[in-house]
């Protein structure tokens, strides 16, 4: 056989261009020479998608384009502080890249029963896959299976709850992140004391996990924290803030508050019209502009953090691999430890 002469059924590996990648993966064409080019600024989950893109054409398998781009439904709690309200920005952003289109529903918050309504209520109205912030209820628990017996995925993103039906979880490792805060205000304390757990109650699992974390390195570490007290708020900054006047004014022992959740304007305001706020070591979590501000004067002096941004990027990426039924690994998101000294360059998101 005459070796310069090609097998008909060979096939011919093809070169990708820019703007075939960019179409495949639902992404601009500058984000795909920034992958290609190996530049930074670009999401691990995007990276993969548009290295796989690239994978599928020069394959010459490139899948068949869907008459249309995914639709997907992200539940998000109302009045839940400015870092809800910019990770709905980031899921908007997301689904503007082509593969997707995204539609932000923020529902009543610490309202288990009105979240398994509009859970239910996707079903019959074209929507292919769920997000959402999940409350840990029997009720959102029921509407989970349903979603699933009817072919409508669901993703848990910041809270989880054990379901098999789920399509995953995006968000910290709750307990690793409690731990932290646990760490840090058992270094940070100097003397003997008291140390309260703001909560919202057990609906949030993510918030259990916290506390949970929270309460173990003190445990183990830091014997000179002679009382960990708890303090139930609902997330609501008027109650944080009533029922922390209410501590600081019966007990002179607190050395530290940290705060699993929202709400953290009303601590603020407690400790500063107590006095105390260079007194107490206050630890919360999310920056936001607010939190930034009492960072900077003192009366914050950890938050610990993770970036929306990724969230909503694993979250679309892991629901659209589900649906397409490809494998995704979602990455582990850090918790990051912000203070005033290192705030630079740190984004809300």
């Amino acid at each position: 056989m005459d070796e310069n002469k090609k097998d008909p059924n060979q096939m011919i590996k093809q070169r990708a261009t820019v703007a075939q990648i960019a179409k495949l993966a639902g992404v601009g064409t500058a984000t795909v020479d920034r992958v290609l080019h190996g530049r930074a600024h670009v999401g691990a989950a995007t990276r993969q998608r548009v290295l796989q893109a690239k994978e599928a054409i020069e394959a010459g398998a490139t899948p068949a384009e869907r008459p249309r781009p995914w639709r997907l439904r992200v539940f998000l709690p109302e009045d839940a502080g400015p870092s809800t309200e910019f990770l709905g920005m980031c899921f908007q952003e997301f689904g503007g890249r082509g593969n997707s289109t995204i539609e932000c529903v923020f529902t009543k918050k610490m309202e288990p029963g009105i979240l398994a309504r509009k859970l239910l209520a996707t079903s019959g109205q074209g929507v292919d896959a769920v997000a959402f912030q999940a409350l840990d209820d029997p009720r959102v628990h029921d509407a989970v299976h349903e979603l699933d017996r009817l072919n409508i995925p669901a993703l848990a993103i910041l809270s989880p709850i054990e379901h098999p039906a789920l399509a995953g979880f995006i968000g910290l490792n709750n307990r690793a992140a409690g731990r932290t805060g646990g760490y840090l205000m058992g270094r940070l304390t100097r003397r003997p004391g008291a140390v309260v757990v703001v909560t919202s109650g057990q609906l949030y699992r993510s918030h259990e996990d916290r506390e949970m974390g929270f309460r173990v390195a003190l445990r183990q570490d830091f014997p000179h924290v002679r009382e960990v007290l708890t303090c139930n708020a609902h997330d609501d900054g008027e109650g944080n803030y009533q029922a922390i006047s209410r501590i600081l004014s019966d007990r002179d022992d607190v050395v530290g508050i940290y705060s699993v959740g929202g709400g953290n304007l009303g601590i603020a305001r407690a400790l500063g019209e107590a006095g105390r706020e260079k007194e107490i070591v206050f630890i919360c979590h999310n920056l936001t502009p607010r939190t930034q501000g009492f960072l900077m004067d003192g009366t914050i002096d950890i938050v610990l953090h993770v970036n929306m941004r990724l969230v909503a990027e694993e979250a679309v990426e892991a629901l659209c691999a589900h649906l397409e039924r490809r494998s995704f690994k979602p990455r582990a998101l850090l918790t990051g430890v912000i203070t005033r000294e290192n705030i630079v360059g740190a984004t809300f998101g």
